[in-house]
Protein backbone atom coordinates (compact mmCIF):
# COMPACT_ATOMS: atom_id res chain seq x y z
CA UNK A 1 0.00 0.00 0.00
CA UNK A 2 1.15 3.69 -0.49
CA UNK A 3 1.48 5.43 2.69
CA UNK A 4 -1.64 7.39 2.41
CA UNK A 5 -3.96 4.37 2.07
CA UNK A 6 -2.24 2.13 4.61
CA UNK A 7 -2.68 4.92 7.66
CA UNK A 8 -6.45 5.42 6.68
CA UNK A 9 -6.55 1.94 6.97
CA UNK A 10 -4.58 1.64 9.73
CA UNK A 11 -6.47 4.32 11.80
CA UNK A 12 -9.98 2.92 10.63
CA UNK A 13 -9.14 -0.62 12.28
CA UNK A 14 -7.74 1.57 15.12
CA UNK A 15 -11.07 2.93 15.87
CA UNK A 16 -12.66 -0.20 16.10
CA UNK A 17 -10.08 -1.42 18.67
CA UNK A 18 -10.02 -1.52 22.34
CA UNK A 19 -13.54 -0.93 22.78
CA UNK A 20 -14.57 -3.23 25.80
CA UNK A 21 -12.50 -3.37 28.90
CA UNK A 22 -12.37 -7.51 28.65
CA UNK A 23 -13.36 -10.24 25.96
CA UNK A 24 -16.72 -10.55 28.03
CA UNK A 25 -18.05 -7.74 27.39
CA UNK A 26 -16.98 -7.77 23.71
CA UNK A 27 -18.80 -11.09 23.55
CA UNK A 28 -21.67 -9.61 25.42
CA UNK A 29 -21.85 -7.10 23.29
CA UNK A 30 -21.33 -9.51 20.20
CA UNK A 31 -24.33 -11.79 21.08
CA UNK A 32 -26.83 -8.53 21.22
CA UNK A 33 -25.69 -6.86 17.87
CA UNK A 34 -28.08 -7.05 14.33
CA UNK A 35 -25.00 -8.56 12.66
CA UNK A 36 -24.71 -11.74 15.02
CA UNK A 37 -25.97 -14.20 12.16
CA UNK A 38 -23.26 -13.19 9.87
CA UNK A 39 -20.70 -13.32 12.49
CA UNK A 40 -21.04 -16.69 13.47
CA UNK A 41 -21.11 -17.91 9.60
CA UNK A 42 -17.90 -16.25 9.23
CA UNK A 43 -16.32 -17.25 12.70
CA UNK A 44 -17.55 -20.96 11.84
CA UNK A 45 -16.34 -20.98 7.95
CA UNK A 46 -12.98 -20.32 9.93
CA UNK A 47 -13.23 -22.60 12.11
CA UNK A 48 -13.04 -25.12 9.84
CA UNK A 49 -11.06 -23.75 7.24
CA UNK A 50 -8.77 -23.49 10.07
CA UNK A 51 -9.39 -27.10 10.94
CA UNK A 52 -8.92 -28.27 7.56
CA UNK A 53 -5.83 -26.70 6.54
CA UNK A 54 -3.95 -26.12 10.01
CA UNK A 55 -5.67 -28.46 12.45
CA UNK A 56 -3.09 -30.30 14.77
CA UNK A 57 0.01 -28.63 12.71
CA UNK A 58 2.98 -27.11 14.71
CA UNK A 59 2.92 -23.53 13.13
CA UNK A 60 0.55 -20.79 11.68
CA UNK A 61 1.55 -17.59 10.43
CA UNK A 62 -1.67 -15.28 10.03
CA UNK A 63 -1.60 -12.32 8.23
CA UNK A 64 -3.64 -9.47 8.94
CA UNK A 65 -4.46 -11.10 12.58
CA UNK A 66 -6.69 -8.47 13.65
CA UNK A 67 -7.57 -8.50 17.30
CA UNK A 68 -7.14 -12.00 17.72
CA UNK A 69 -10.44 -12.90 17.10
CA UNK A 70 -9.61 -16.44 16.18
CA UNK A 71 -7.16 -16.93 18.93
CA UNK A 72 -9.93 -19.67 20.69
CA UNK A 73 -10.14 -21.52 17.04
CA UNK A 74 -6.71 -21.85 16.98
CA UNK A 75 -6.59 -23.35 20.50
CA UNK A 76 -9.14 -26.10 19.62
CA UNK A 77 -7.50 -26.63 16.42
CA UNK A 78 -4.28 -28.08 18.21
CA UNK A 79 -1.89 -25.41 16.47
CA UNK A 80 0.82 -25.55 18.95
CA UNK A 81 2.55 -22.02 17.71
CA UNK A 82 1.04 -19.02 15.52
CA UNK A 83 2.71 -15.73 15.29
CA UNK A 84 -0.57 -13.32 14.32
CA UNK A 85 0.89 -10.24 12.30
CA UNK A 86 -1.12 -6.90 11.27
CA UNK A 87 -0.69 -3.58 10.79
CA UNK A 88 -2.69 -1.68 13.37
CA UNK A 89 -1.03 -1.35 16.59
CA UNK A 90 -4.31 -0.90 18.37
CA UNK A 91 -5.17 -4.54 17.13
CA UNK A 92 -2.30 -6.45 17.77
CA UNK A 93 -2.13 -4.40 21.97
CA UNK A 94 -6.33 -6.41 21.72
CA UNK A 95 -5.02 -9.61 20.39
CA UNK A 96 -2.28 -9.70 23.20
CA UNK A 97 -4.36 -8.96 25.75
CA UNK A 98 -7.17 -11.39 24.47
CA UNK A 99 -4.19 -14.16 24.37
CA UNK A 100 -3.36 -13.55 28.07
CA UNK A 101 -6.95 -13.73 29.23
CA UNK A 102 -7.24 -17.37 27.44
CA UNK A 103 -4.09 -18.52 28.77
CA UNK A 104 -5.67 -17.82 32.07
CA UNK A 105 -8.94 -19.61 31.32
CA UNK A 106 -7.29 -22.56 29.88
CA UNK A 107 -3.67 -22.94 31.82
CA UNK A 108 -3.33 -26.15 30.16
CA UNK A 109 -3.31 -25.03 26.98
CA UNK A 110 -0.45 -26.03 24.55
CA UNK A 111 -0.98 -22.73 21.97
CA UNK A 112 1.75 -20.23 22.09
CA UNK A 113 1.52 -17.14 19.98
CA UNK A 114 3.41 -14.04 19.32
CA UNK A 115 2.10 -10.70 17.98
CA UNK A 116 3.61 -8.42 16.03
CA UNK A 117 3.03 -4.94 14.31
CA UNK A 118 4.05 -4.19 10.98
CA UNK A 119 3.27 -2.36 7.52
CA UNK A 120 6.19 -4.36 5.69
CA UNK A 121 3.90 -7.19 4.12
CA UNK A 122 3.23 -5.92 0.69
CA UNK A 123 5.94 -3.43 0.71
CA UNK A 124 9.38 -5.16 1.21
CA UNK A 125 10.26 -8.69 1.85
CA UNK A 126 9.57 -10.13 5.35
CA UNK A 127 10.69 -12.94 7.66
CA UNK A 128 9.80 -13.19 11.22
CA UNK A 129 12.71 -14.58 13.37
CA UNK A 130 12.18 -17.94 15.36
CA UNK A 131 12.30 -16.31 18.93
CA UNK A 132 14.07 -19.97 20.12
CA UNK A 133 17.16 -19.25 17.54
CA UNK A 134 16.61 -15.86 15.64
CA UNK A 135 16.75 -17.65 12.35
CA UNK A 136 13.63 -17.18 9.77
CA UNK A 137 10.90 -19.81 10.60
CA UNK A 138 9.18 -21.50 8.18
CA UNK A 139 5.61 -22.28 8.76
CA UNK A 140 3.25 -25.07 8.00
CA UNK A 141 0.69 -22.90 6.97
CA UNK A 142 -0.57 -19.43 6.32
CA UNK A 143 -3.65 -17.82 6.85
CA UNK A 144 -5.33 -14.58 5.38
CA UNK A 145 -8.93 -13.33 6.91
CA UNK A 146 -10.73 -11.19 4.78
CA UNK A 147 -7.60 -8.59 4.53
CA UNK A 148 -5.59 -10.53 1.07
CA UNK A 149 -8.14 -7.24 -0.87
CA UNK A 150 -6.20 -4.43 0.53
CA UNK A 151 -3.01 -6.07 -1.13
CA UNK A 152 -4.78 -5.26 -4.74
CA UNK A 153 -4.05 -1.87 -4.81
CA UNK A 154 -1.19 -2.47 -7.34
CA UNK A 155 0.47 -5.17 -8.84
CA UNK A 156 3.72 -4.36 -6.61
CA UNK A 157 2.31 -5.00 -3.57
CA UNK A 158 0.03 -8.07 -4.63
CA UNK A 159 3.25 -9.40 -5.63
CA UNK A 160 5.39 -8.74 -2.19
CA UNK A 161 2.56 -9.71 -0.13
CA UNK A 162 2.37 -13.42 -2.25
CA UNK A 163 5.96 -13.97 -2.31
CA UNK A 164 5.98 -12.71 1.49
CA UNK A 165 3.62 -15.92 2.08
CA UNK A 166 5.67 -18.10 -0.06
CA UNK A 167 8.91 -17.42 1.56
CA UNK A 168 7.41 -18.09 4.88
CA UNK A 169 5.48 -21.06 3.96
CA UNK A 170 6.87 -24.64 3.95
CA UNK A 171 7.05 -27.02 1.02
CA UNK A 172 3.44 -28.39 0.83
CA UNK A 173 2.05 -26.16 3.28
CA UNK A 174 -1.38 -24.18 2.87
CA UNK A 175 -2.06 -20.70 2.32
CA UNK A 176 -5.98 -20.22 3.07
CA UNK A 177 -8.56 -17.49 4.05
CA UNK A 178 -11.43 -15.57 3.31
CA UNK A 179 -11.83 -12.59 0.47
CA UNK A 180 -14.74 -10.43 -0.87
CA UNK A 181 -14.90 -11.46 -4.72
CA UNK A 182 -15.09 -8.38 -6.70
CA UNK A 183 -16.97 -9.90 -9.70
CA UNK A 184 -19.77 -10.45 -6.83
CA UNK A 185 -19.18 -6.91 -5.39
CA UNK A 186 -19.70 -5.47 -8.81
CA UNK A 187 -22.95 -7.25 -9.70
CA UNK A 188 -24.35 -5.90 -6.27
CA UNK A 189 -23.87 -2.52 -7.69
CA UNK A 190 -24.56 -3.03 -11.29
CA UNK A 191 -28.22 -4.99 -9.74
CA UNK A 192 -29.04 -1.68 -7.19
CA UNK A 193 -28.45 0.36 -10.69
CA UNK A 194 -30.53 -1.49 -12.58
CA UNK A 195 -33.56 -1.78 -10.70
CA UNK A 196 -33.02 1.68 -8.29
CA UNK A 197 -31.20 3.73 -10.34
CA UNK A 198 -28.54 4.19 -7.55
CA UNK A 199 -24.58 4.21 -7.97
CA UNK A 200 -24.84 3.18 -4.28
CA UNK A 201 -25.95 -0.24 -2.53
CA UNK A 202 -27.08 1.62 1.07
CA UNK A 203 -29.08 -0.82 2.99
CA UNK A 204 -29.29 -0.67 6.53
CA UNK A 205 -26.56 -3.50 7.02
CA UNK A 206 -24.74 -2.62 4.17
CA UNK A 207 -23.42 -0.11 2.26
CA UNK A 208 -21.27 -0.44 -1.40
CA UNK A 209 -20.32 2.94 -3.26
CA UNK A 210 -18.21 2.81 -6.25
CA UNK A 211 -15.38 4.91 -6.21
CA UNK A 212 -14.04 4.07 -9.76
CA UNK A 213 -15.00 5.07 -12.99
CA UNK A 214 -15.28 3.57 -16.08
CA UNK A 215 -13.73 -0.01 -16.31
CA UNK A 216 -13.18 -2.07 -13.17
CA UNK A 217 -8.32 -2.57 -13.65
CA UNK A 218 -7.22 -5.77 -12.20
CA UNK A 219 -5.47 -3.50 -9.55
CA UNK A 220 -6.14 -0.27 -7.74
CA UNK A 221 -9.84 -0.54 -8.14
CA UNK A 222 -11.55 0.85 -5.05
CA UNK A 223 -14.72 0.61 -3.78
CA UNK A 224 -16.15 1.65 0.08
CA UNK A 225 -17.53 -1.25 2.31
CA UNK A 226 -19.61 -0.76 5.32
CA UNK A 227 -20.74 -3.64 7.05
CA UNK A 228 -23.21 -2.57 10.30
CA UNK A 229 -22.05 -3.72 13.33
CA UNK A 230 -18.60 -5.08 12.09
CA UNK A 231 -14.87 -3.67 11.58
CA UNK A 232 -15.91 -2.24 8.65
CA UNK A 233 -18.74 -0.22 9.74
CA UNK A 234 -18.14 3.57 9.48
CA UNK A 235 -16.89 5.56 12.58
CA UNK A 236 -16.42 9.76 13.35
CA UNK A 237 -13.83 9.29 11.43
CA UNK A 238 -14.75 6.93 8.08
CA UNK A 239 -17.32 6.15 6.27
CA UNK A 240 -16.54 2.51 5.76
CA UNK A 241 -13.45 0.20 4.95
CA UNK A 242 -12.10 1.48 1.39
CA UNK A 243 -10.93 -1.68 -0.08
CA UNK A 244 -9.66 -2.96 -3.78
CA UNK A 245 -11.33 -5.17 -5.89
CA UNK A 246 -10.25 -8.92 -6.13
CA UNK A 247 -10.10 -11.05 -9.61
CA UNK A 248 -10.30 -14.64 -9.46
CA UNK A 249 -7.68 -14.94 -12.18
CA UNK A 250 -5.50 -12.53 -11.40
CA UNK A 251 -5.14 -13.77 -7.86
CA UNK A 252 -4.23 -17.31 -9.08
CA UNK A 253 -1.68 -16.05 -12.11
CA UNK A 254 0.17 -13.87 -9.34
CA UNK A 255 -0.29 -17.18 -6.98
CA UNK A 256 1.73 -19.00 -9.47
CA UNK A 257 4.73 -16.78 -9.98
CA UNK A 258 5.16 -17.51 -6.13
CA UNK A 259 4.94 -21.12 -6.05
CA UNK A 260 1.52 -21.40 -4.96
CA UNK A 261 -1.29 -23.74 -6.63
CA UNK A 262 -4.87 -23.09 -6.01
CA UNK A 263 -6.42 -25.80 -4.61
CA UNK A 264 -10.65 -27.02 -5.63
CA UNK A 265 -10.99 -29.67 -3.56
CA UNK A 266 -11.64 -29.77 -0.08
CA UNK A 267 -12.66 -32.93 0.84
CA UNK A 268 -14.35 -31.36 4.01
CA UNK A 269 -18.35 -32.03 3.73
CA UNK A 270 -18.93 -29.88 7.05
CA UNK A 271 -17.28 -26.97 5.22
CA UNK A 272 -18.45 -27.21 2.05
CA UNK A 273 -22.37 -26.78 3.36
CA UNK A 274 -21.74 -23.50 4.44
CA UNK A 275 -20.74 -22.38 0.70
CA UNK A 276 -22.49 -22.25 -2.83
CA UNK A 277 -22.78 -25.97 -3.95
CA UNK A 278 -21.93 -24.60 -7.53
CA UNK A 279 -18.68 -23.82 -6.02
CA UNK A 280 -18.24 -27.10 -4.50
CA UNK A 281 -19.54 -29.67 -7.11
CA UNK A 282 -16.83 -33.10 -7.75
CA UNK A 283 -16.83 -32.18 -11.35
CA UNK A 284 -16.48 -29.11 -11.61
CA UNK A 285 -15.90 -26.99 -8.19
CA UNK A 286 -14.55 -23.55 -8.33
CA UNK A 287 -11.68 -21.65 -6.78
CA UNK A 288 -13.64 -19.10 -5.14
CA UNK A 289 -16.01 -21.25 -2.60
CA UNK A 290 -18.70 -18.44 -1.78
CA UNK A 291 -20.81 -18.11 0.80
CA UNK A 292 -24.00 -19.30 1.28
CA UNK A 293 -25.66 -17.38 4.08
CA UNK A 294 -29.04 -18.49 5.61
CA UNK A 295 -30.37 -16.50 8.07
CA UNK A 296 -32.94 -15.80 10.05
CA UNK A 297 -36.16 -14.24 8.50
CA UNK A 298 -35.99 -11.82 10.66
CA UNK A 299 -32.54 -10.39 9.53
CA UNK A 300 -32.35 -7.46 6.68
CA UNK A 301 -31.90 -9.00 3.93
CA UNK A 302 -28.69 -6.61 3.06
CA UNK A 303 -27.14 -8.69 5.76
CA UNK A 304 -26.93 -12.22 3.38
CA UNK A 305 -26.13 -9.62 0.97
CA UNK A 306 -23.04 -8.64 2.72
CA UNK A 307 -22.49 -12.07 3.54
CA UNK A 308 -22.63 -14.00 0.32
CA UNK A 309 -20.02 -11.46 -0.64
CA UNK A 310 -17.35 -13.27 0.64
CA UNK A 311 -15.78 -16.45 -0.66
CA UNK A 312 -12.68 -18.83 0.70
CA UNK A 313 -9.62 -19.33 -0.95
CA UNK A 314 -6.81 -22.18 -0.48
CA UNK A 315 -3.65 -22.65 -2.09
CA UNK A 316 -0.84 -25.03 -1.58
CA UNK A 317 2.93 -24.11 -2.05
CA UNK A 318 4.24 -26.76 -4.65
CA UNK A 319 7.88 -25.51 -5.50
CA UNK A 320 10.61 -23.11 -3.89
CA UNK A 321 10.27 -20.42 -7.04
CA UNK A 322 9.37 -17.26 -4.15
CA UNK A 323 12.87 -16.05 -4.42
CA UNK A 324 12.03 -15.07 -8.66
CA UNK A 325 11.66 -11.77 -8.96
CA UNK A 326 8.19 -10.72 -11.01
CA UNK A 327 7.58 -10.69 -14.21
CA UNK A 328 7.55 -7.14 -15.66
CA UNK A 329 3.89 -5.85 -15.78
CA UNK A 330 2.58 -5.05 -18.56
CA UNK A 331 -0.59 -3.27 -19.03
CA UNK A 332 -3.45 -3.82 -17.07
CA UNK A 333 -6.22 -5.24 -17.90
CA UNK A 334 -10.10 -4.66 -17.92
CA UNK A 335 -12.52 -6.30 -16.43
CA UNK A 336 -16.24 -6.27 -17.63
CA UNK A 337 -18.75 -7.63 -15.49
CA UNK A 338 -21.60 -9.34 -16.43
CA UNK A 339 -25.05 -8.80 -14.47
CA UNK A 340 -26.45 -12.25 -14.05
CA UNK A 341 -28.81 -11.84 -11.22
CA UNK A 342 -30.16 -15.26 -9.84
CA UNK A 343 -28.22 -17.17 -12.49
CA UNK A 344 -24.53 -15.24 -11.34
CA UNK A 345 -22.17 -17.31 -12.98
CA UNK A 346 -19.38 -19.47 -10.42
CA UNK A 347 -16.30 -20.35 -10.96
CA UNK A 348 -16.66 -23.82 -11.81
CA UNK A 349 -18.80 -22.93 -15.06
CA UNK A 350 -15.56 -21.63 -16.70
CA UNK A 351 -13.11 -22.46 -14.57
CA UNK A 352 -10.03 -23.43 -16.57
CA UNK A 353 -7.85 -24.06 -13.04
CA UNK A 354 -8.59 -27.54 -12.18
CA UNK A 355 -5.14 -28.07 -10.38
CA UNK A 356 -3.00 -26.76 -13.18
CA UNK A 357 1.00 -26.31 -13.35
CA UNK A 358 1.94 -22.42 -12.54
CA UNK A 359 2.21 -21.73 -16.92
CA UNK A 360 -0.90 -22.98 -17.14
CA UNK A 361 -2.70 -20.26 -14.52
CA UNK A 362 -0.49 -18.01 -15.80
CA UNK A 363 -2.02 -18.70 -19.50
CA UNK A 364 -5.89 -19.51 -17.92
CA UNK A 365 -5.28 -15.65 -16.38
CA UNK A 366 -4.76 -13.83 -19.63
CA UNK A 367 -7.91 -15.71 -21.16
CA UNK A 368 -9.96 -14.76 -18.49
CA UNK A 369 -8.65 -11.35 -18.04
CA UNK A 370 -8.52 -10.46 -21.68
CA UNK A 371 -10.49 -7.13 -22.59
CA UNK A 372 -14.19 -7.58 -22.96
CA UNK A 373 -14.05 -6.21 -26.38
CA UNK A 374 -12.00 -9.64 -27.42
CA UNK A 375 -14.56 -11.82 -27.24
CA UNK A 376 -16.32 -12.47 -30.06
CA UNK A 377 -19.76 -14.28 -28.35
CA UNK A 378 -20.85 -14.58 -24.81
CA UNK A 379 -20.02 -17.82 -23.34
CA UNK A 380 -22.58 -20.82 -23.04
CA UNK A 381 -24.99 -20.37 -20.32
CA UNK A 382 -23.62 -16.52 -19.57
CA UNK A 383 -25.43 -13.39 -20.25
CA UNK A 384 -23.32 -10.77 -22.28
CA UNK A 385 -21.27 -8.31 -20.72
CA UNK A 386 -22.39 -5.61 -19.28
CA UNK A 387 -19.97 -2.43 -18.59
CA UNK A 388 -20.33 -0.69 -15.16
CA UNK A 389 -19.62 2.69 -15.55
CA UNK A 390 -22.08 5.56 -15.10
CA UNK A 391 -21.25 8.26 -12.60
CA UNK A 392 -18.86 7.48 -9.65
CA UNK A 393 -18.07 9.15 -6.44
CA UNK A 394 -14.70 10.49 -5.97
CA UNK A 395 -12.68 9.24 -3.53
CA UNK A 396 -13.46 10.05 -0.18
Amino acid sequence: MDHRQLEATRSHYDQHSLQYATQEEAIQARQQGEALPLKNLHNTIKKLLINRFAGGKDSLLDLACGRGGDIWKWINAGIRYVKGVDLAPKEIEEAQIRFEEARRQRRDMQLAAEFLCTPELGRSLWSPEDPANGQQRLYDAVSCMFALHYFFETEASLHMFMRNVSRNLKDGGYFFGCVPDGRTVVSVLMDEKRVHGRDVYDHKMLRLEALWQGQAQSFGTKYLCAIGDTVTAGHEKSKGSVEFLVFKSTLIGVAAQHGLKPVMHYHYPELERLLSPADCREDQPGFLKHFNPKFPPESDASLAVASALNATFVFQKTSAKEGQAPQPAGQHQHHSQSYAGQKRQRDGSRDPYKQPSAPQAANAQRQDDQAPGSRTAPEEGVESDIIFSGPMKSEI
